[in-house]
């Protein structure tokens, strides 16, 4: 009885590690050319287009069972297993729609890699909570990953503040990844992010700038100190409820211009100047995704990595915890590995 449990419990972790449709992480998908993984990543989201639930506020609490260091170290584009055995869950940023997007280049600065442009690229638009239609705060973000031949992804999220926005509006407010200090309940969610990392306000883009598209890696890679994400005007939404935040999104056309790129060189104490640097294109429709909700992984770059190669950087830079753990080189948590 014990081998018949422990083999029916060995299927269904192999079952949540392939999720439906293809597999999106091990070596040998890593190993495929950027246009395949995008190809079967839009085909599994592409497959369901309902949306996944809203995690209950029961469910959002079990997020203090997880380890959170694979929400920064994974490797591969779709989510690894949770404590439970069966695929990690999503507790925040539940329900989105999903997009190809590429990133056209403006020029003029001096940043590699994914930089320089990449036309295969995935954008997911989530609200990191279910929203009250009687109430008019929200609290949009954006998770960005753009594929590479034979290497891992690049990968970031960014939102305008973890603490919302008064608007139903997604393209209201410039979304950033270095988001506002964290305040309020919201602080029992930045000690939990703290267990991996003590910057638990940014997100890392230094890997974005080691490798290419084609997976080329870059001698001497040169990276901002931030990103920021403009909306152009140009994509507007009611600042009331009308319906389900995702139909605005889905009413996106195929290459509109999702947001203007700007990148700040260095921390503006230094005499950091910002700049825009190029633009996120939209370049298929909109789609709601059950696979996009549940299975897409988004890593989490951890800033500390870009710190330790900018050490120059991290004074400007804020952290959470105690003062005397503001060090790059002791601010990771979590193992890491260059290619991710």
């Amino acid at each position: 009885m014990l081998i018949a449990l422990l083999a029916t419990a060995s299927i269904l972790a192999s079952v949540a590690r392939a999720g439906p449709g293809w597999q999106c992480n091990g070596p040998d998908y890593i190993a495929l050319p950027a246009a395949t993984k995008l190809d079967h990543i839009w085909e599994n989201c592409a497959d369901d287009q309902s949306s996944a639930p809203w995690m209950s506020m029961l469910e959002i609490g079990e997020i203090m069972f997880e380890s959170m260091c694979p929400t920064f170290n994974s490797e591969g584009d779709q989510m690894p297993l949770g404590w439970t055995g069966n695929v990690r869950q999503k507790y925040i940023h539940t329900v989105g729609a999903v997009g190809k997007v590429e990133w056209v280049d403006m020029g003029g600065h001096p940043y590699t890699g994914i930089f320089q442009g990449a036309s295969q690229g995935i954008a997911r638009l989530s609200l990191a909570q279910e929203p009250s239609p009687d109430a008019l705060n929200t609290a949009p973000g954006m998770g960005l990953k753009f594929l590479r031949d034979g290497v891992d992804s690049a990968n970031l999220v960014a939102m305008f503040d973890v603490a919302g926005q008064e608007s139903w509006n997604f393209f209201e407010n410039i979304f950033t990844a270095h988001i506002p200090e964290v305040s309020g309940p919201l602080v029992f969610l930045g000690a939990k992010f703290y267990t991996a990392t003590n910057n638990i306000r940014q997100v890392g883009v230094s890997n974005w700038a080691m490798f290419g598209e084609d997976g080329k890696e870059v001698a001497n890679p040169v990276f901002p100190y931030r990103l920021r994400f403009q909306p152009t005007g140009e994509i507007e939404f009611s600042d009331e409820y009308v319906h389900e935040f995702t139909e605005d999104l889905k009413s996106i056309p195929a290459d509109s211009v999702l947001y203007n790129i700007l990148a700040l060189d260095q921390p503006e104490e230094l005499g950091g100047v910002e700049a825009q640097i190029g633009q996120l294109v939209l370049r298929s429709e909109m789609i709601t995704s059950l696979w996009g909700d549940q299975w897409l992984y988004i890593r989490h770059d951890d800033e500390a990595h870009d710190l330790v190669l900018k050490p120059e950087w991290n004074q400007y830079t804020p952290q959470f915890g105690p003062f005397f753990e503001n060090d790059p080189t002791q601010s990771s948590k979590c193992p890491y590995s260059r290619n991710v």
